[in-house]
């Protein structure tokens, strides 16, 4: 099944803070923080939409300090929607933006454990710059992957 990808509306907030919740649990980010997000990252915060609803995101931002370092924040995918590319249609139009935006570099922290991300990343030309121990928390280590726009 075909889904629309469009930055980010009001409307997405529930769907994306149940999203969140059910992939990541604990360890997500605030209804608080998604819904700055939606206000402070408009250019750079995707929805996938099936219908009405949203079915999965991505959340980009630019450094503050040189906008030519881009990160990816977030990707998720409502897990009955996983391995259908939406991971990959979310991802585009952000590269996109970003390289409209003067952005050099774009890189994510995440787990090793996330195997589909990093396949998807890698299809991308991402590449693994480093291993992180206790990149959040004393206990949560984290890979570091990276783009060159």
């Amino acid at each position: 099944m075909a889904c629309l990808v469009r930055t980010y509306i009001k409307g997405d907030y529930p769907h994306i803070c149940r999203i969140e919740r059910e992939l990541f649990g604990d360890y997500g980010y605030s209804p608080i923080f998604l819904r700055q997000a939606g206000e402070l990252f408009r250019e750079t915060f995707y929805v996938a939409a099936h219908g009405d609803d949203a079915i999965g995101y991505i959340i980009g931002a630019q450094e503050a300090d040189d906008q030519k370092e881009a990160w990816i924040l977030r990707i998720g995918v409502a897990a009955e929607w996983q391995g259908q590319g939406v991971g990959a249609d979310l991802l585009d139009p952000l590269l996109e933006s970003f390289r409209k935006r003067g952005a050099k570099r774009v890189r994510i922290a995440l787990s090793k454990r996330h195997t589909p991300v990093t396949v998807l990343l890698q299809s991308k030309k991402f590449e693994i710059l480093s291993y992180e121990p206790a990149y959040y928390y004393p206990d949560i280590d984290r890979m570091i992957m990276a783009l060159l726009l």
